[in-house]
């Protein structure tokens, strides 16, 4: 198909450096190793009506200059003063697209399910094409986190839909521009306010769904998803304005989380406060890149067990929390401190972590990618029917809620391992996290 332009391989960057928080994934890497559980990938699964042509989608794909790159680079360790960085060395890799069969409708074949990404990857993006009997199919794409966050995926897919549209667009934005250079003073400096308030925030006793003691069986990643139709996603924003979360739901889908993990804690004795740090978008308002490189940052949250009686309660110990610390600049200032970290050895870097952490990395993890996706109609040029994410799963704790919205109705994607939640116990967080969310209030 000549109709797609080709892209300039000179114009790609010979090399990109990583973000704080690329590193810091480089740590989390390492430990889901050390514990041989789930690996750093995320997947995007798009369904669709009707079956997309395969021809269509690889010409499509094999024209994009940033999933060129992705498939042509590789990871350099940092040394003392020398940051860790990615380079490219065009091997002419391509894109595998791989086309499946399945009987199961909506389905995910485990061989995807299943397929890691590491750092030594050939590749660090890869896509399926799953047909369906009733005739419709799911592109999936995975991909390594090290190099991309959750708004990075969102400017990809709209990078795709402009090269399907074949509408022009420069992607010297896709990758991250120079950094201002900070003094070590000032580096020092903010080390130790973060760190006291990180040490501050996640101090024992924390309670955890997973035990520190737990070695995981197979370093499987299983995943469940509740839906919501449009009504009750209305019902559900309603409700998060109605106990005070005002700034969008997310401190409302967090408190609800909050409470289902403190019931289930309830339930095997080892009930106790609750820490969790929420995903914070580094990236100015509106900015179309950086494409490549985790911009996120974290606002860290400790919920009290006495803070956990009523949602509302919750809601504002939430935001209280939040509130202070972008006032304080904490998310800018945990940036700093992960980027400082970089001028560390890997090992050096995953020691001190794991042993501030008491092995505890958190109580639960939350994410959410906001309205990013609710309005992707199509991709491809074809109608998107319904889209979920399988986020990288962390261990410890093992268990993760995604929340993503698309066409005005809320899906929770929950991804867990089953050595830390069993059959019975996602039954439990199903039916109690409906409850709570669709609750009067």
């Amino acid at each position: 198909d000549m109709s797609i332009t080709s892209f300039n391989k000179a114009s790609l960057p010979q090399k990109v450096i990583l973000s704080g928080a690329d590193c810091f994934h480089l740590v989390l890497d390492k430990h889901a190793k050390k514990h041989s559980a789930g690996g750093n990938v995320m997947r995007k699964i798009f369904y669709f009506n009707s079956a997309l042509s395969y021809n269509k989608i690889n010409d499509i794909l094999k024209s994009s200059p940033v999933i060129y790159w992705l498939c042509n680079i590789k990871f350099v360790p940092g040394l003392l003063m020398k940051l860790p960085t990615w380079q490219y060395i065009d091997r002419n890799n391509e894109i595998i697209l791989l086309e499946h069969h399945t009987v199961v409708e909506d389905g995910i074949p485990d061989n995807i399910l299943n397929r890691d990404i590491t750092i030594e990857s050939t590749r660090f993006i890869e896509a399926d094409l799953v047909h369906y009997p009733s005739g419709g199919c799911a592109f999936i794409l995975s991909w390594n986190h090290i190099l991309l966050d959750a708004k990075g995926t969102t400017l990809l897919f709209e990078h795709l839909n402009l090269l399907s549209e074949n509408k022009p667009q420069s992607f010297d934005i896709f990758f991250p521009g120079k950094e201002k250079k900070t003094n070590i003073v000032t580096y020092i400096r903010n080390m130790y306010k973060v760190k006291k308030f990180v040490q501050t925030s996640s101090k024992p006793p924390v309670s955890s769904v997973a035990c520190t003691s737990l070695k995981t069986g197979d370093g499987k990643t299983l995943t469940k998803v509740i839906s919501f139709n449009v009504e009750e996603t209305k019902k559900i924003n309603a409700n998060a304005f109605k106990t005070g979360s005002r700034f969008g739901p997310t401190l409302y889908l967090v408190a609800c989380c909050t409470h289902v993990i403190n019931f289930l804690n309830h339930q095997k004795n080892k009930a106790g406060d609750i820490w969790l740090p929420i995903p914070y978008d580094g990236r100015l308002r509106g900015a179309a890149g950086p494409l490549i490189s985790n911009c996120v940052s974290f606002l860290f949250y400790r919920i009290p067990v006495n803070e956990m009686n009523t949602i509302p309660q919750t809601v504002k110990c939430l935001s209280t929390q939040m509130t202070a610390q972008i006032k304080d600049g904490i998310p800018q200032r945990y940036s700093m401190f992960l980027n400082m970290m970089r001028h560390m050895p890997l090992w050096l870097y995953y020691f001190l972590i794991s042993r501030t952490g008491k092995g505890v990395f958190a109580s639960f993890l939350y994410t959410s990618t906001g309205d990013n996706f609710n309005n992707l109609k199509s991709l491809f040029g074809e109608p998107i029917r319904n889209l979920n994410m399988i986020p990288a799963l962390t261990f410890p704790p093992g268990l993760t809620f995604v929340f993503l919205k698309h066409d005005n109705e809320l899906n929770i994607n929950i991804a867990y391992s089953p050595d830390v939640i069993n059959n019975n116990e996602l039954h439990l967080i199903e039916e109690k996290i409906k409850e709570i969310l669709l609750a009067d209030y």
